[in-house]
């Protein structure tokens, strides 16, 4: 019987999907659009017979994205820890007083332990504390940084340029590391109605049944980057759209969520039909 129309399917072939669910051919088809025959170059029926395990990983062009995303941030900053260095040596070279640069790596020094320590202990007392020191460090460190190029010239203008660059392209260069681990070694399996989950050193296993809603979101879906799987106790799993066999994951958790079919050819060209009759009438 078709888990989803539940038609009696002894005249026909069912179609076995990875969540050890049977469904008929024309329900497959209904759910699954011609973007997915363009993706795979099969209707979904065939490709599904051939593939009874979904794998759901990191592509390697999308991987070599996250790592260049890392890569080129961290070379622009250590190009700006190369011109506040320089700077410093041209600031010393011109005898300007050694204490307003030493008090000014060491504020530098302090933003960075302040701004650590907020985002590890947010929750916790003492927080709000750490969040002024960190703002004062924010207010007070660029101005005295402009009133040492105005005071001291060139030298610490450099420095300045340095520290800009550091700042900048370091917060870019955290951003796509934590990009680029979150999807090392990230691999999500379906098979015999099983997820297995295994991300770096975690590994769990779940059922499909234990999933009571999904979104999963296409590649190439315009305005959105990563759809979710929802469980019965709440909790929530994230995945990216560039993932592979996600076009599949999306028929099946669409096959069980989802009320409706999607539209099919024939309904798009009469919604066409529709508007350009309206567009016609309005020009008439």
């Amino acid at each position: 019987m078709c888990s989803r129309c539940f038609r009696d399917l002894s005249s026909e072939i069912p179609v076995r999907l990875p969540d050890q669910r049977e469904y008929c051919a024309a329900c497959c088809a209904s759910m699954a659009t011609d973007s997915f025959e363009m993706e795979t170059g099969e209707p979904f029926v065939k490709w599904i017979a051939k593939h009874p395990k979904l794998v759901m990983r990191y592509q390697p062009m999308e991987m070599s994205v996250r790592r260049l995303g890392f890569v080129f941030p961290l070379g622009a900053a250590m190009g700006g820890v190369a011109a506040a260095f320089y700077g410093a040596v041209q600031y010393r070279q011109a005898g300007f007083p050694p204490l307003y640069l030493a008090a000014y790596c060491w504020g530098l020094i302090a933003l960075v332990a302040a701004v650590f320590l907020v985002l590890k202990n947010e929750n916790r007392p003492g927080a709000k504390a750490l969040k002024m020191a960190a703002s004062f460090l924010a207010f007070a460190l660029p101005v005295a940084g402009i009133a040492g190029v105005w005071k001291f010239g060139r030298p610490c203008a450099v420095i300045m340029t340095g520290v800009v660059s550091i700042v900048l392209f370091g917060a870019l260069a955290v951003r796509g590391l934590m990009a680029y681990l979150r999807a090392h070694d990230f691999e999500l399996v379906l098979e015999n109605g099983i997820f297995q989950l295994v991300h770096g050193k975690r590994t769990e296993t779940f059922s499909a049944d234990d999933i009571e809603r999904a979104c999963v979101v296409r590649p190439g879906t315009v305005g959105a980057t990563e759809g979710a799987l929802g469980f019965k106790d709440g909790r929530m799993l994230t995945l990216d759209t560039c993932l592979s066999d996600l076009h599949a994951l999306g028929v099946v958790m669409d096959l069980r969520f989802r009320d409706d079919f999607p539209p099919g050819p024939e309904d798009l060209a009469k919604v066409r039909r529709d508007k350009l009759r309206k567009i016609r009438g309005l020009a008439d």
